[in-house]
């Protein structure tokens, strides 16, 4: 999942549907932005009925760790997707004049 928080704005959502399968973990990757500004920087992820999967965390909880397995380096996430269609929100405490781009990675098996 692709999102761009753009220049001035403080938030932003995705929409996005993922195959059917069973959701095991989720990594996010950024332009570099959140790291070279003071403001902090959160994001949740919601079903289709507005139930937060993830609560809304700064970035860093989001973040894939480094060494071991590639699977188990990804924060854990154990739903169905059911063909339900997911929100990606993010939300920045001061927006910056740059975008910040957001690359979600979600691993699931069929």
């Amino acid at each position: 999942v692709k999102v761009i928080i753009k220049p001035g704005e403080s938030n932003t959502a995705e929409n996005f549907k993922r195959p059917i399968g069973f959701t095991t973990g989720v990594a996010i990757y950024t332009n570099g932005v959140d790291k070279k500004i003071s403001a902090m920087i959160s994001v949740e992820m919601k079903d289709d009925n507005s139930i937060a999967i993830i609560p809304s965390v700064h970035i860093d909880n989001w973040r894939q760790s480094n060494g071991g397995e590639y699977e188990k380096s990804f924060k854990p996430l154990n739903f169905e997707t059911n063909s339900k269609t997911f929100q990606f929100v993010a939300e920045n405490s001061a927006p910056q004049g740059i975008d910040t781009y957001f690359s979600v990675v979600l691993i699931y098996r069929q």
